[in-house]
């Protein structure tokens, strides 16, 4: 399961710091990218949370006010964006290997 947020840039801090803090939460896979990466005029930090279905929740109590659930069409556009760049990496790791 995935969740992605925007979180203001005001107050992404606090809210990176509880996420890595929350024993749960800090265990799933967590991505951190500029809002604007994905054609936001937002001055925010895009958070990609994918896990569990009860570390999704917990992020979601920790993120309560402070940012804005992405859901439908805008998030599957970014998370295959995210999986895209993704891809994009491992195949630059595989031609190190090669």
């Amino acid at each position: 399961m995935d969740a992605v947020y925007f979180i203001p840039r005001k107050d992404f801090s606090e809210i990176e710091q509880a996420l890595l803090k929350d024993d749960l939460v800090s265990r799933q896979s967590l991505t951190f990218r500029n809002a604007a990466n994905f054609d936001s005029k937002e001055d925010a930090v895009c958070v990609r949370i994918s896990g569990s279905e009860e570390a999704l929740f917990k992020a979601k109590e920790i993120i309560a006010g402070k940012g804005k659930l992405i859901e439908g069409a805008e998030k599957e556009r970014i998370l295959k964006q995210i999986a895209d760049e993704e891809d994009v990496v491992a195949q630059g790791f595989g031609n190190i290997f090669e």
